[in-house]
């Protein structure tokens, strides 16, 4: 058995499924081991917002009797030798989707394996692969572990708190699999994959600007410019986005004038997906997430799960 995770979400759980039947197991595996090249180690290619692989899992313990192939490995990865080979294969994977989705997994909850889904991810495949992004070496300022009250450019009479941009913490192994940009944008770590709402009731499937700040606000965040009085320290101010119909994406504002995030199960980063250092989440390049759907702020009362 196989499971196939596409690595292209950022707020909802990546899509994945489980391959059972041993003719497309095989043939899979087949294929990595006969074309040189097709197969790279997982994250580690292109890592920004958006589609950045597809991950391949042996469930089994028994060794793949295939020569090259690896118990893990990801496909359609700018890290693959042959990118193109690699990507057709990811395109062969994708298309057949539908044919795999019997076996329910958790993910399927808030990620339901859909054909508007497939269609989704193989218009964004073809893209990703038409203009390949590049693979990043990030460098990041020393850290310094003070709070800054600043006063907010865009409503004078708030205030909100930023903090040094701290991706160690964020990117160690235990934390970066288990929480993604809601957590990051909260600065609350919960392991869980935090979703708006979902700690109140009031959690959504529905990716759109209206229903993801609806579930945020249960959650107690507030539009800019709603002041938090001082005794909600530390405020944070976030932005919100939505790739329209399938997915949300977060922001926080950091201090240095720039804005820090975490795509998904992905590394927090201060770069948007043209490797430019984020200074304004309106305007940065941030892929197919093209709603942007405001800022709000979080104080120390908003609850995440």
């Amino acid at each position: 058995m196989l499971r196939i995770q596409v690595d292209m979400f950022s707020g909802r759980p990546n899509p994945e499924w489980i391959i059972t039947d041993p003719g497309t197991v095989d043939a899979i595996l087949e294929a990595v081991s006969s074309t040189e090249g097709v197969a790279a180690r997982p994250e580690s290619g292109y890592l920004g917002l958006g589609f950045r692989e597809i991950r391949v899992t042996s469930l089994e313990d028994e060794p793949i009797d295939r020569p090259g192939v690896t118990r893990e490995f990801a496909l359609a990865s700018v890290a693959a030798e042959d990118f193109q080979a690699s990507g057709e294969l990811a395109l062969r994977v994708v298309e057949s989707m539908e044919q795999d989705k019997g076996i329910q997994l958790v993910a399927h909850t808030l990620t339901p394996l859909t054909t508007e889904l497939r269609e989704h991810i193989l218009k964004r495949l073809h893209e990703y692969l038409e203009t390949p992004p590049a693979a990043e070496c990030p460098t990041w300022p020393p850290y310094n572990p003070l709070r800054t009250i600043i006063r907010d450019e865009r409503c004078e009479q708030c205030e909100y708190e930023v903090s040094q941009f701290n991706p160690d913490f964020w990117n160690a192994p235990d934390v970066r699999k288990y929480n993604n940009c809601y957590n990051y944008a909260r600065n609350w770590r919960t392991d869980t994959f935090a979703q708006p709402g979902r700690a109140h009731g009031a959690g959504t499937g529905t990716m759109a600007c209206g229903t993801v700040t609806a579930a945020a606000i249960a959650d107690g965040l507030v539009r800019r410019c709603e002041c938090l009085p001082v005794d909600e320290w530390p405020r944070r101010l976030m932005a919100l986005v939505i790739d329209p119909g399938f997915d949300y994406h977060w922001y926080r504002h950091q201090r240095g004038g720039f804005w820090g995030h975490k795509p998904g199960q992905t590394a927090a980063r201060n770069t948007d997906n043209s490797n430019a250092l984020i200074t304004d989440p309106e305007t940065c390049d941030r892929g197919g997430y093209t709603d942007f759907c405001g800022y709000f702020y979080a104080g120390r009362s908003v609850v995440i799960n």
